[in-house]
């Protein structure tokens, strides 16, 4: 019932490392005992222990033809049809393998192992709904089994239904990769801190796994804790001295955090590993134009820009070394080019002001440099505002909350239209017990940003204290709409609902609150009062 062992199992490797690569034709010649013995008693088990034989030996048409011959005389068995298609799959033959393992599930629906092989099958086939099918129905047979646990994951997560991904792995065992796809929905829907909780879990058990650090390097970044970053790739560097993802990894992290004298070192033992990687390329190009080698540096972003046109940041940085060089017209042409693809960064219409001065366009170098001047002054604003409410969240942590409150005004009068800030003031606010005014930012918050779940929870939770039923509901959903994962803000949806007489909708939002988090207290005393409470019974069909 378990995932795949003994000779059936080293098939199916077989078949995935070569891509279900077709083996030489051979004589169908077995070990003589063996025939022998089949022939005067030609049972399962005998034929079984043939078949196995022949695919151990690779011989995987002798092994098809030998359990068809049984199938004949046994056409009921489903273990016969399983192994015909697994030796199939080892032939490579997946698509004869199909009608084989669907006869066997259909024979015996409770064996595991059929499933996860028309699971793996289909996947490879981009049949990823049918896929999906087999995957859950292995689950149904175990829960827990890693193999269709990571290959289910791994279909929703090609699908973007991150909801789903969290649903099934929040309660799984974390091994690296099923902790890497949960981890991976609750980045990509903001939730970041459950994201370093997953990982940081799995890294206790796994400290030196590349894949594990490399996940985990993407939450850190992403919060802003670059040297934490640096740190744990360094470290998984010294405990994998051969593995070059792990040291491009931390190349990148260096130079993408201006830690330009770590980088400098490992710039060229990487190339000389990766002569042609558009990213190594791109990375030295950065630190050799920052050191000054301007000449080498255009070598290899060229290069890099051959390789790869549409990275904008190559683009970028080899207009910048061509300002340098002062060979105008081509830094013009790159400097474009990385606005085109998308390059946000100020610096780029300032460099293009200095190329297009270089051509003697001084009406288009102005027009660029009123870009950078105003980008910049933003950017200015931007940070003042951050070290404001970094302030004021200090400030409030240590319990001074009409210091965070002056701190968090501050951000706002630099970057009025943040909507975090407005968030942050909200909360603020709310713990000196002013919540009018605590109403008035969040509505301004989620005026300015829908999408901020906290602020539309929070909103929702002040108009049910104020009887506006409606308008809580309204913003619960919208809390719900921004955060998919987040378990009570579906709670609170429900129970508003309720509360209203929707009784319908307010079990399907607390059946999503379960489906993410079948364990959790609140959920599941909701849904037990909905479930026994006759007026919600009388009123939903």
């Amino acid at each position: 019932m378990g995932s795949l062992r003994g000779p059936v199992s080293r098939w199916i490797s077989l078949a995935a490392s070569v891509g279900f690569a077709s083996t030489a034709q051979a004589a169908c010649t077995g070990p003589q005992a063996m025939t022998a013995k089949l022939r005067a008693h030609p049972t399962i088990e005998n034929a079984v222990e043939l078949g196995n034989w022949f695919a151990g030996h690779k011989l995987f048409e002798c092994a098809v033809a030998t359990f068809r011959d049984a199938i004949k005389a046994n056409p009921q068995s489903a273990q016969l049809y399983y192994l015909e298609g697994l030796a199939l799959v080892g032939e490579g033959k997946p698509d004869e393998a199909v009608p084989a393992l669907q006869s066997s599930t259909r024979l015996q629906a409770d064996v595991i192992k059929p499933h996860l092989i028309l699971a793996y099958i289909y996947d490879k086939q981009a049949q990823h709904d049918a896929a999906m099918e087999e995957w859950k129905l292995a689950l149904k047979i175990d829960p827990r089994n890693e193999q269709a646990l990571e290959g289910l994951s791994g279909d929703l997560l090609a699908g973007r239904d991150f909801v789903s991904v969290i649903g099934l792995l929040r309660n799984a065992p974390r091994t690296e990769k099923l902790s890497i796809n949960l981890a991976q929905a609750y980045g990509v829907l903001n939730h970041l801190d459950e994201a370093g909780a997953v990982l940081t879990e799995a890294l206790k058990a796994s400290p030196d796994s590349v894949p594990l650090a490399t996940a985990m390097t993407v939450v850190l970044v992403n919060q802003l804790h670059y040297q934490e970053a640096v740190n744990l790739l360094q470290h998984v560097v010294e405990k994998n001295p051969g593995n070059m993802e792990a040291k491009v990894q931390l190349f990148r992290v260096l130079v993408l955090t201006n830690r330009i004298n770590q980088a400098r070192p490992m710039g060229p033992k990487l190339l000389a590993e990766r002569p042609h990687d558009p990213e190594v390329l791109y990375l030295n190009g950065v630190v050799e134009r920052i050191v000054g080698d301007a000449a080498q540096s255009k070598a290899h972003l060229e290069e890099a820009v051959s390789l790869d046109p549409n990275f904008f940041n190559s683009q970028y940085n080899l207009g910048k070394v061509l300002v340098i060089l002062r060979e105008w017209k081509e830094a013009k042409e790159h400097l474009e080019k990385a606005l085109e693809l998308g390059a946000i960064e100020p610096e780029v219409h300032y460099e293009l002001a200095m190329a297009l001065r270089g051509v003697g366009d001084r009406e288009g170098a102005d027009v660029e440099i009123k870009k950078y001047q105003d980008l910049r002054k933003v950017e200015e604003d931007d940070l003042a505002g951050a070290m404001s409410a970094a302030n004021g969240d200090k400030e409030l942590a240590a319990g001074n909350v009409s210091e965070a409150i002056r701190n968090y005004r501050a951000a706002l009068d630099s970057v009025p239209g943040n909507a975090s800030y407005k968030y942050k003031l909200a909360i603020a606010l709310h713990r000196s017990g002013d919540l009018k005014g605590e109403r008035a930012e969040l509505e301004g918050a989620v005026k300015l940003n829908p999408a901020l779940a906290g602020a539309q929870k929070q909103l929702g939770y002040l108009l049910a204290r104020c009887g506006d039923s409606a308008g809580s509901i309204e913003h619960f959903e919208m809390a719900v709409k921004a955060a998919p994962a987040w378990v009570e803000a579906w709670i609170n949806l429900a129970g508003e609902m309720a509360e209203a007489g929707q009784f319908a909708d307010a079990r399907k939002a607390v059946a999503m609150a379960l489906r993410l988090d079948p364990d959790n207290p609140q959920a599941k005393e909701l849904s037990d009062q909905l479930a026994r409470d006759p007026s919600a019974q009388q009123a939903t069909p």
